[in-house]
């Protein structure tokens, strides 16, 4: 008797203990589906796309300097009056510009460029390695007579900052030491440190070769001031309404056809 009384408590213990295991063990929560977003419906309006402005209209108070000029519509109108030492090509490569060669030392220090013969100016003026060093000057040294008070954040963007900056160790801070004029159709930029894309920078618009005469007036590129090109246009007439680009008859390479026809917005 007592022997079927503790079986019977010893299975309940047991089917009890049992029971509550099961309910101890983790629950695996339902699996359900990430909601899938329904297509946006054909009849929705699509987000205007801007378009592009006409490239015949620009704003009015555009600047013919490309040394100083910070806007996309006074690049737009620079890039057509005014050539550098080196252009690019298509594919981006540099191509002789005002310099129909260059060679560099092999330490790349020192960029020896030779001059083309027939480079000139619109009015007519031989393009010398004076001119060029009185360029390159203007953009690196402060102390140049034909800085003005531009910024220049071209220069800056491109090479550092100007002569005579230095950084915290004391070296300076632009990698471009000086410019050289050799004789009469050699100029020479001297680096204090290689910059292997140099060709590459000096093709920018921003450093583009203008005549120094005209720089000394203290008010170039504005519409009060007399434009002397190095590119293939020059500027013909200019208005508070327009600007008319002609082809420049002087220019080296190939003279282009027909006029550009500019009007402000």
């Amino acid at each position: 008797m007592y022997q079927r009384i503790f079986s019977s408590r010893f299975f309940v213990l047991v089917l009890f203990a049992m029971f509550l295991l099961a309910a101890c063990q983790p629950q695996t929560p339902p699996v359900t589906e990430e909601p899938v977003a329904s297509p946006m419906p054909a009849t929705e309006t699509p987000v205007p796309v801007e378009e592009p402005s006409d490239p015949n209209m620009l704003q009015s108070d555009i600047l013919l300097d490309p040394a100083l000029a910070v806007d996309a519509d006074s690049m737009r109108v620079n890039q057509h009056l005014y050539t550098g030492l080196v252009v690019l090509d298509a594919n981006g490569n540099p191509q002789p510009g005002i310099a129909e060669s260059w060679t560099i030392s092999d330490d790349q220090l020192t960029y020896i460029f030779t001059l083309r013969s027939d480079a000139a100016f619109s009015d007519g003026s031989p393009i010398t390695p004076d001119d060029v060093a009185d360029n390159v000057n203007r953009w690196l040294d402060p102390q140049s007579p034909l800085r003005g008070t531009g910024e220049y954040e071209a220069w800056r963007e491109f090479f550092a900052g100007f002569l005579g900056e230095e950084d915290a160790d004391g070296r300076p801070v632009s990698p471009v030491d000086g410019v050289q004029k050799v004789d009469f159709n050699t100029v020479i930029i001297h680096l204090n440190r290689p910059v292997p894309e140099l060709l590459t920078l000096l093709a920018n618009p921003a450093f583009a070769v203008l005549q120094p005469g005209s720089l000394a007036e203290g008010n170039y590129g504005m519409i009060s001031s007399s434009i002397i090109s190095s590119g293939p246009y020059i500027v013909s007439s200019w208005t508070a309404d327009s600007l008319t680009l002609t082809p420049n008859s002087a220019y080296w390479g190939e003279v282009p056809q027909g006029d550009l026809q500019f009007s402000f917005r």
